[in-house]
């Protein structure tokens, strides 16, 4: 009797068994399929992301992704925290290229404003979308307090000392909603709002003056 192995199936006679994949190669299958789906949303948009297309990308089957994430909504909402970390990563970065705070606000508002203008896709699925799973949620809103806790030491740091915490909150919180939705309706409404890039920089840097006293 012949026994052989062709694809991770094991041929013993005519019969053929399926072997199953070691924990590194479901690793790297997983990772496969990370990389795909950034790919596809990136380049194709979120119209087109679907399990078939990203499954055709990894060049695996559905039933295979299915193993690592049991629908689209779950493989999206995993890609989400992912593009989050890479966003806050992108941000850091800008911030940390200066010293003075002004600076660093500036250098903020600027790259926020690039990235939901380059990466609409990118910046609607991270902060305009809702998904259903509460783990994944409490990820991203986790992610993103210890993103703001930077911007909240820069807003203090340009505030007089003794001003209570409670009003650097608001007023962060008043600075957050004003650039975010101002990359909103430039990505969405540019016309209808008389929007351009340099326009909404300038609008949000006038009301971050304006509220913070410089």
């Amino acid at each position: 009797m012949q026994v052989y192995t062709v694809n991770k199936r094991c041929i013993v006679g005519s019969m053929a068994v399926r072997v199953s994949a070691t924990p590194a190669e479901g690793t790297a299958l997983r990772d496969r399929i990370i990389d795909a789906a950034s790919k596809v949303f990136i380049e194709e948009g979120y119209e087109s992301f679907s399990m078939r297309r990203v499954a055709q990308e990894v060049g695996c089957s559905q039933m295979a992704m299915y193993r690592h994430f049991a629908n689209k909504e779950a493989l999206t909402q995993h890609l989400c925290s992912e593009l989050y970390s890479r966003f806050a990563t992108k941000m850091n970065r800008e911030i940390e290229a200066a010293s003075d705070p002004r600076e660093q606000l500036h250098r903020f508002i600027a790259a926020l404003i690039r990235f939901a203008t380059s990466y609409p896709d990118h910046y609607s699925l991270i902060f305009l979308e809702r998904h259903t799973n509460p783990e994944e949620n409490s990820e991203r809103e986790q992610l993103g307090k210890e993103f703001i806790q930077k911007i909240h030491g820069i807003v203090r740091s340009l505030l007089d000392a003794d001003t209570p915490d409670s009003v650097v909150q608001t007023k962060l919180r008043q600075l957050l909603t004003c650039l975010h939705g101002t990359a909103a309706l430039l990505i969405a409404h540019p016309k209808a709002y008389g929007l351009t890039r340099q326009k909404a920089l300038d609008d949000v840097e006038a009301t971050f003056r304006g509220l913070l006293g410089y």
